[in-house]
């Protein structure tokens, strides 16, 4: 049985509202990805959180505006904005459910949308993957 994590922030009420977007940056060091969904971001009802995994905890964050791809030249690394509701087409259906659990090395987010469909967040060493 998977244990639930310990959350950060106010978890945003989702169920039944429309995903108007969602986002998530990649990270890129050295040209090579390092991390598919290093942050996660949502627009419902108008309104923007930023979702992100550290150390099997979730983290829950409004947000004023969608981010933008930016560059950290300290760390050699490039996060890119990557619009994940257009791309797997998932962007104006209602969300149904969504849950987080903690999984062997991790954690995991999972988004049930009304057609069925799912996109799972899989955050394992400080690295997130997602599938659908």
């Amino acid at each position: 049985m998977r244990e639930h994590l310990d959350i950060n922030g106010k978890v945003p009420n989702l169920i039944d509202h429309v995903l108007e977007e969602l986002l998530c940056t990649e990270m890129w060091s050295e040209g090579t990805l390092e991390d598919q969904a290093n942050v996660i971001y949502l627009k419902v009802n108008g309104c923007w959180f930023r979702h992100f995994f550290d150390c099997a905890i979730v983290f829950w964050r409004n947000q004023d505006k969608a981010p933008k791809s930016y560059e950290m030249q300290e760390l050699d690394s490039y996060f890119k904005v990557v619009d994940l509701a257009h791309n797997l087409d998932i962007k104006g259906l209602k969300i149904r459910s969504f849950e987080t659990y903690s999984i062997k090395g991790g954690s995991e987010f999972v988004f049930t949308f009304e057609n069925s469909r799912s996109i799972v967040f899989t955050n394992i060493n400080d690295i997130t993957v997602y599938r659908t």
